[in-house]
């Protein structure tokens, strides 16, 4: 075997276990004309709007129910930094009314799961 054919090789390996890892978590594609973050197995969505900001979860492709959620959201722009909790609403919505969420602001999104206590972490810039 040659450099060039061991090295195609190990290519197509790396290209196949890249592929199979972003799978792993199911689609990451936003739902909601939000943005997304992966966590562990979750995915997050963050949407703002004129409303508030919500936040969908999902799991292997699959919701996961708020009402099984815990969660805080907190936006740090221009020097200040407001965190609020967030109201679980139907399905797999968690809301926050009324926060606003600039352009340019950092958004960490903190949940737990109350049936055993797991905690998922992710962070925003939107645009």
């Amino acid at each position: 075997m040659n450099a060039k054919s061991i090295f195609s090789a190990l290519a197509g390996c790396a290209f196949a276990v890249s592929a199979s890892a972003a799978l792993a978590h199911g689609s990451t594609k936003p739902r909601h004309g939000g943005v997304t973050q992966v966590s562990g197995e979750m995915v997050i969505e963050l949407v703002r709007s004129a409303k508030g900001a919500d936040v969908y979860v999902v799991e292997e492709d699959e919701p996961v129910a708020a009402s099984g959620l815990d969660g805080k959201i907190t936006v740090s722009a221009s020097g200040a930094k407001q965190s609020v909790p967030l109201v679980a609403g139907a399905g797999n919505l968690l809301s926050a009314p009324g926060l606003v969420v600039p352009s340019g602001a950092k958004v960490v999104v903190a949940l737990v799961t109350k049936a055993d206590g797991a905690k998922a972490f992710v962070t925003f810039d939107p645009k």
